[in-house]
């Protein structure tokens, strides 16, 4: 079972992660998770947050639009074919849970599960979104990570909870 855990102890060990193989996003009641690679761990408005970024093409986009509400979910090494498959199949036309052959658990302060797998997870309500725009980002960045012109909404989530096994 996971025990609630100081909301910075994993905070190194998160952002190393989503930048070597990523993280799982998960959202909506039933929690469908969505490999991310990008985000951040901070302090804004005296309150612990994580940031994720969701293209409005994802399926996970619209369910965080209803819910305003996610968990970040870490994997251990174990997890590569998840994350390959959560960051390349959609969650509308799979049930990508039972695919991965994943467990879900209840949260303690979001309506999201988490994937009782990993073994350190966030529970954040969304406190603001910001959506990046061409005309404020550095042209070689766009060049490079948005050529369609999909461009992510930035979720701002307040850390209500952290959890370790």
């Amino acid at each position: 079972m996971a025990k609630e855990i100081g909301t910075y102890e994993k905070a190194v060990e998160t952002i190393e992660r989503l930048g070597n193989g990523g993280a799982f996003l998960m959202t909506g009641s039933e929690g469908n998770p969505m490999t991310i690679g990008w985000g951040l761990i901070g302090q804004i408005w005296g309150r612990p947050i994580f940031q994720v970024l969701v293209r409005p093409s994802r399926h996970s986009f619209a369910l965080l639009q209803t819910i305003n509400e996610f968990t970040v979910c870490v994997p251990t090494d174990g997890h590569a074919k998840a994350l390959a498959l959560c960051g390349t199949r959609s969650g509308r036309d799979l049930d990508k849970i039972a695919a991965c052959e994943f467990t879900t658990k209840r949260s303690a302060h979001v309506a999201v599960p988490y994937i009782a797998e990993c073994p350190v997870h966030y529970e954040c309500r969304v406190v603001h979104i910001n959506d990046v725009v061409n005309a404020s980002i550095d042209a070689e960045i766009a060049a490079k990570s948005y050529p369609k012109g999909d461009f992510h909404r930035i979720y701002y989530g307040e850390i209500l909870g952290v959890y370790g096994a």
